[in-house]
């Protein structure tokens, strides 16, 4: 008499369940870890690019007697006019007062070649390009600005309307909020919730 076994064939409803259960935790734990890293990422390559700003303000002064000023503009409150002003003084497009260069006539550029991404107001929002070689040889340049990895321009303002010294330059982090002071201070200011992630920390309103 011939014995026959029974042997199972696949996975019950349970098993499968807790097979895609311990995936579903895999993958929000990868996705968790790689959101992390990119974030760490993002947060230094904005502390490295103020920093190459800063530099770059600094020797700008050194040659032109003062950093590049924001009062002279229109809208003051215009953070992508700024930005332009900031990103075209430094590169030797503008002089200190906002004017643009003839071609014969401009200046040291102040930054390392290719150390910012580049974008323009498109609708209020900022749209990254790329210059072409064509475009910087341009008798005029398109209004670019620097931008920070979250796509907003660096807050630039010289002289501060706080009634703080020196320039402010600031990334508004990845919320892409900040206080604003357009008011010389009395004390120092609240630090509310959205301005958590600004970079560097302390600003804008020096706490």
């Amino acid at each position: 008499m011939n014995s026959f076994s029974s042997h199972r064939s696949g996975f019950t409803l349970v098993e499968l369940l807790v097979v895609i259960t311990i995936i579903g935790i895999l993958a929000g734990i990868t996705f968790t870890g790689a959101n992390y890293v990119f974030s760490v990422q993002e947060d230094k390559q904005a502390k490295s690019e103020i920093e190459v700003i800063k530099l770059s303000l600094d020797h700008y002064k050194s040659e032109n007697g003062e950093y590049p000023d924001t009062s002279l503009l229109v809208n003051l409150d215009d953070e992508f006019e700024r930005g332009e002003l900031l990103f075209k003084c430094l590169s030797g497009i503008l002089d200190g007062r906002g004017n643009e260069l003839q071609l014969n006539d401009r200046m040291n550029n102040h930054l390392p070649a290719d150390s910012l991404t580049l974008a323009i107001e498109d609708g209020g929002q900022s749209r990254e390009i790329t210059l072409e070689n064509s475009e910087w040889e341009s008798t005029q340049v398109p209004k670019v600005f620097p931008i920070d990895p979250w796509g907003n321009p660096y807050v630039y303002e010289f002289p501060r309307r706080d009634g703080h010294r020196g320039f402010l330059l600031y990334s508004k982090g990845p919320d892409g909020e900040s206080s604003v002071f357009s008011s010389e201070l009395t004390s120092t200011p609240k630090k509310e919730s959205f301005d958590i992630d600004n970079i560097p920390a302390s600003e804008p309103g020096k706490w």
